[in-house]
């Protein structure tokens, strides 16, 4: 259900914290779009983030009144001063409701604020409560407005994906975070035929050997310099075929073509023989030849993710999704992170990071860093996931199973779960093997529906 309209009000104190997003969240279901006014508090360190919000927010044309921005600067902690600062706004309101969302902002912030608008001094210098304040809070954990009722459990409300949709632009926007103008997130799925194909032989350990073996024995050296990066489009251009018969680094004799999974997976790009013409690929769906290497070396997995969560996303009322984010930071040249696969259900973050290693220490790596960055715009709202080639299934060199995925799942709750000894399974990271691959698709549901 949406916010009923007794809830609605006409003047909104948010407290902006470090993360803006759940105010944006609240002064679109909160506020009444015939005239409402956002209130941003903010301190000396949320300066930026509340008037981009408060720009964000007007810019919208939703009905809203200009954000008021009432600033603490340092002083957060300072109880008379939070409350001087609300209690003059206060009383320049003549009429309409008035609500807090306490969302935001620090503890102390949060309980000196509620008391400012709870009580209001009288002529006689004393206090009474303050009629008909509407105080709330998001629920990161249920996906919940929770209005604070004087007596009992407080009203929950289920915010439904239909009830706010937000784009993914629209996240980092409200950071402050935007992509490389030449590197814009990819959001249809490149070769997603192939992409299936070479899934489903990643699912055969020996095969995810053999292909990352020719990646790095002949794609990689020759199409990276001897710093590992990749070769100038010019010079990429002008790489010969790349055989599918080499010599592995023990000088054996190997050959791609040996295997009927991997030569179906490559007759998908157009390539029939024992050669890869990086060219003839590239002039069918890329724009670089960059590209076509990227996606050879291990990008295909992002591709493959991202159709699969694209198969879904009526069902699951998903309203945006995309691979390969570039994110630039605006107060710098340099880029801040990448992501693989983001999408969006509802105000909700899900990020997927991807890899086709076995690594255990690596797929944690990249599983932690998903796990910031998610944090960092989704909030505690946020989901993420590992995909990986790895499995429960792989052994070590005594012969012994690894249990890599098992391990990865149990490593994650012991560092990240705040009650890691319950037994309640915590869904907010969940990790994909490669026995997951084929029915991707229904693991990711089932997922989503578990957060």
């Amino acid at each position: 259900m949406s916010i009923p309209k007794e809830f609605k009000v006409d003047h909104l104190f948010l407290l902006v914290g470090e993360n803006p997003l759940p105010n944006y969240v609240a002064a679109n279901l909160l506020l009444n779009k015939d005239g409402g006014t956002p209130y941003l508090v903010y301190t000396t360190g949320t300066e930026d983030k509340a008037k981009r919000l408060g720009e964000i927010l007007q810019s919208e044309l939703n009905g809203l009144k200009q954000a008021q921005l009432i600033s603490l600067g340092k002083y957060e902690s300072d109880a008379n001063y939070i409350q001087n600062k609300i209690s003059s706004k206060l009383g320049e309101i003549k009429t309409g409701k008035i609500g807090l969302n306490y969302t935001g902002g620090t503890k102390a912030m949060s309980v000196h604020a509620y008391r400012a608008l709870f009580y209001e001094k009288n002529s006689n210098q004393s206090f009474q409560q303050r009629p008909e304040i509407i105080f709330s809070y998001l629920d990161a954990r249920h996906l919940e407005m929770c209005i604070d009722r004087e007596e009992g459990e407080p009203k929950r409300i289920k915010v439904k994906p239909e009830d706010l949709q937000i784009k993914l632009e629209k996240i980092f926007h409200i950071h402050g975070w935007k992509w490389l103008d030449k590197r814009k997130p990819i959001e249809t799925p490149q070769f997603p035929n192939a992409a299936q194909s070479f899934a489903e032989f990643h699912t055969d350990e020996n095969l995810v050997k053999l292909w990352r073996t020719w990646c790095d024995e002949v794609l990689r050296k020759l199409t990276k310099d001897n710093k590992d990066n990749w070769l100038t489009e010019n010079k990429l251009k002008q790489v010969p075929f790349l055989n599918l018969k080499f010599n592995d680094k023990d000088n054996n004799e190997v050959s791609l073509i040996d295997s009927d999974s991997i030569t179906k997976a490559l007759a998908q790009l157009g390539v029939i023989g024992e050669e890869i013409s990086l060219q003839s690929i590239k002039s069918q769906d890329f724009d670089k030849v960059k590209d076509i290497c990227q996606w050879l070396d291990g990008e295909w997995l992002e591709h493959y993710v991202l159709k699969q969560v694209q198969s879904i996303s009526k069902d699951l009322e998903i309203d945006d999704s995309a691979t390969s984010f570039w994110i630039k930071d605006p107060n710098s040249n340099k880029n801040k992170f990448q992501f693989d696969v983001a999408f969006t259900r509802g105000y909700q973050l899900f990020a997927i990071s991807c890899t086709t290693s076995t690594d255990k220490s690596l797929c944690k790596s990249k599983l932690f860093e998903a796990h910031i960055r998610a944090r960092q715009l989704g909030g505690d709202e946020a989901r993420v996931a590992l995909i990986c080639c790895a499995s429960d299934n792989d052994e070590d060199s005594q012969g012994k199973k690894k249990y890599t995925i098992n391990a990865l799942r149990t490593e994650i709750i012991n560092v990240l779960n705040s009650s890691p000894e319950s037994s309640k399974r915590d869904y907010k990271l969940e990790v994909f093997g490669r026995d997951d691959l084929i029915d991707l698709e229904q693991k990711i549901m089932t997922w989503i529906y578990n957060v």
